[in-house]
């Protein structure tokens, strides 16, 4: 176990105590958690709401229309190869490298898989508050799926001395080749540059100006050059290196937040969202293996991640979305942690497990991971900010999972100087039992107000078949598993002529109409 001393911040905690696996057995060891966490259920934070997902199996969402989803341009591929002939060393100092390749790639959009997720997207949190616990997407996810870097200088830092005067020249160059306008069209940008303007000054920064409007920080209007990120390509183009991964993760949670509260007020209308929402399909593909079973690609060496899912289409095999996000069994924790073949991403998971004493003098692998377990407020672009709990999803990185603490921001010198550790590839993360307990019973007085709220009732017509007695084995016109406060599962089943009225128990229903489980290993 590593000890906090008093100048180095300990970003985990070494407990002993009674760990729930999956299988629902118990064993008293020694566990990981990330903090911070609460010492007991009385000091954990508030349950996260999230609004109810449709009922009676249905999936009606609105039309959306994905303005910030941009597959590549004609030309794009080909500028890209013109350009790494001259800066391809230069973006591999700067880290950009694998996020400049992935914007070659077209990433098919699932409206319904993004819309069924969005549904457990909650705006305290932002985490996705699934039924069987919470995830989200991360700054690890940012990193290995878009190639983008938590380490090295924030985005928002101003200009000084002759960079100034250059991004003056951009602006200037901007608004001459528009015409006087303010709205710089990306393809007349583009053709400027690879036709007109090879030998400019400004290519590189040109070139990266594109690529930021379009494939990292998309932004209204649609279709052309932001001038916000002209400061960040200067800065990128001389070579200094920038942490662009926590920008681009705020800008995702406040592009779900956004699509969560257009979607929740939506009568039906059609919903336009904003945003990298690229990232989010590929999160989905890689953590729901239902959705990425039929994934026919294979990486050849040098290409980046996000190569595999180049035009696949997915799909949960025939299973509705709705169903198969409500199983604990369909999410990956850790899909990075196992080998990919001819993946260039160096992983910072190994055979054994590894406690770095000192971040800071760390390589970069092991820092990037240690960057991702602090819990921190997020700054992106335009005024955002979004609070960041890695601690939440803790499983994710490999960690056991505790009662959440309070969200906290550690100061800049606990960031950089830090111990951590990092799980070996083959650790399998489990739930504290007093996490296992805090949640089940949040989760009863959640939905119990809900159902207070809405005055929700369990109504059959006597000329309708109900959906359960479609279920094997189940006899009667309604049956539901409860679980009891000491998590005990029983059967209970109820007539039309004598219903079953679950006010009557002290209990948790664990499976219902709405939620149907698979109930033949319990009858």
């Amino acid at each position: 176990m590593v000890i906090e001393d008093s100048i180095r911040f300990c970003i985990f905690e070494s407990l002993n105590t009674t760990m729930a696996d999956e299988g629902g057995n118990n064993t008293v060891r020694v566990a990981n958690f990330l903090k911070p966490c609460a010492k007991n259920t009385g000091e954990a934070t508030r349950f996260p709401t999230v609004s109810a997902p449709p009922r009676n199996g249905e999936e009606v969402h609105p039309a959306v229309q994905f303005k910030g989803w941009k597959n590549p341009q004609r030309k794009w591929n080909d500028w890209i190869e013109i350009m790494a002939g001259k800066y391809g060393f230069m973006w591999n100092q700067t880290g950009i490298c694998d996020a400049i390749l992935s914007s070659m790639y077209k990433i098919q959009c699932n409206q319904s898989l993004i819309l069924g997720i969005v549904e457990y997207w909650c705006i305290e949190t932002n985490t996705f508050v699934f039924p069987w616990g919470e995830a989200t997407i991360t700054l690890e996810d940012v990193m290995v799926l878009g190639g983008f870097s938590v380490l090295g200088e924030p985005v928002n830092l101003p200009l000084t001395g002759d960079l100034v005067a250059m991004e003056a020249e951009m602006l200037r160059l901007s608004r001459e080749m528009d015409g006087g306008k303010s709205r710089r069209d990306q393809r007349t940008w583009m053709n400027f540059f690879m036709e007109d303007g090879q030998s400019h000054d400004l290519e590189h920064v040109g070139f990266l100006s594109l690529w930021l409007s379009r494939f990292v920080f998309p932004s209204l209007p649609y279709e052309v050059i932001a001038t916000r990120v002209f400061p960040i390509a200067i800065r990128l183009a001389r070579g200094t290196k920038l942490a662009l991964a926590p920008a681009v993760l705020a800008g995702i949670y406040e592009s779900l937040r956004l699509l969560k509260q257009q979607v929740t007020s939506s009568s039906g209308e059609s919903v336009k969202a904003l945003g990298l929402f690229q990232l989010v399909q590929l999160w989905a593909n890689e953590r729901f293996s239902i959705f990425g079973s039929n994934c026919p690609i294979e990486l050849k060496p040098g290409e980046p991640r996000a190569a595999r899912w180049h035009g696949v289409i997915s799909n949960a095999n025939g299973c509705p979305i709705s169903s198969a996000l409500k199983f604990a069994r369909s999410f990956q924790w850790r899909p990075y942690a196992a080998d990919l073949k001819n993946c260039c991403f160096v992983s910072p998971y190994k055979d054994n497990e590894q406690f770095v004493h000192d971040a800071s003098n760390s390589i970069d692998e092991l820092r990037s991971f240690g960057k991702c377990l602090f819990a921190n407020e997020l700054v992106g672009l335009g005024g955002c900010i979004e609070k960041y709990m890695p601690y939440r999803v803790a499983m994710q990185f490999g960690f056991d999972q505790h009662l959440p603490g309070d969200f906290a921001v550690m100061n800049s010198n606990c960031r950089e100087n830090f111990l951590f550790y990092v799980p070996s590839r083959s650790y399998k993360p489990c739930v504290s039992l007093e996490y296992l307990n805090w949640w089940r019973a949040s989760k009863v007085n959640q939905e119990k107000k809900e159902d207070e709220i809405n005055g929700m009732r369990l109504n059959f017509k006597d000329d309708e078949p109900s959906q359960i007695d479609r279920m094997k084995n189940v006899v009667g016109d309604f049956a539901g598993l409860l679980s009891d406060e000491k998590g005990r599962v029983k059967l209970a089943k109820g007539t039309l002529c004598n219903p079953l009225d679950v006010e009557d128990y002290a209990c948790t229903i664990v499976g219902t109409l709405s939620h149907p489980i698979d109930v033949d290993k319990y009858m």
